[in-house]
């Protein structure tokens, strides 16, 4: 099982594309089992948010990123791990509530299509980490600039679930309050919050 490029350029299109066109954005995802499988290996394409991310908690630890971003190996394990899992929550919370949902078509489209959203998402947190570290702006700007940045990110979430599981199902904004629920609990979990 592989990426090619235009898969992916087609995949993250149409995650993008879920704001706009609702569930027919869904047919650009590959919506079978490979493509089940290949979301999850997609998260690969997380790495440059990821490094983005990294240096920027870096600098709210009071640690120089002079010194190397990978010179803590705990600390980037650390920011992988809550990326990942701030990913996988949500599903694994609906299938925590509903294990019978597993089965279920609308199911996979929705694991699909959330983890392709999970890569534009990470990528879309990363421009305000990468403006702060590199110094452009202060944790309080960064903070707002994070902030309005997290507004497209539940926009785009809340599009994969009713495109999802449809608009009649009415279940995709207790989906965005969980999926902000579970992001808060993860970076806690984590402590990557000052607070």
């Amino acid at each position: 099982m592989r990426l090619a490029a235009e898969d992916v350029t087609r995949s993250l299109r149409g995650a993008w594309r879920l704001m706009t066109r609702g569930s027919e954005a869904l047919q650009e995802l590959d919506l079978s089992r490979d493509g089940f499988w290949r979301s999850f290996l997609a998260f690969a394409l997380m790495l440059p948010a990821t490094v983005a991310i990294l240096a920027a908690v870096r600098i709210l630890a009071g640690l120089p990123n002079t010194a190397g971003l990978f010179a803590s190996p705990q600390l980037v394990m650390v920011v992988i791990g809550a990326e990942f899992l701030a990913i996988l929550a949500v599903p694994a919370l609906l299938i925590g509530l509903a294990p019978g949902l597993a089965h279920a078509p609308r199911f996979t489209s929705f694991v699909i299509a959330w983890n392709w959203a999970g890569i534009v998402s990470a990528s879309l947190m990363a421009v305000p980490a990468a403006v702060f570290a590199i110094g452009w702006s202060n944790p309080g700007l960064a903070g707002v600039q994070a902030l309005a940045f997290g507004l497209i990110v539940l926009r785009l979430r809340y599009c994969v679930a009713r495109a999802a599981f449809g608009a009649e199902s009415r279940i995709a904004a207790p989906i965005v309050l969980a999926s902000v629920v579970a992001d808060y609990g993860v970076v806690r979990l984590f402590g990557l919050l000052p607070l």
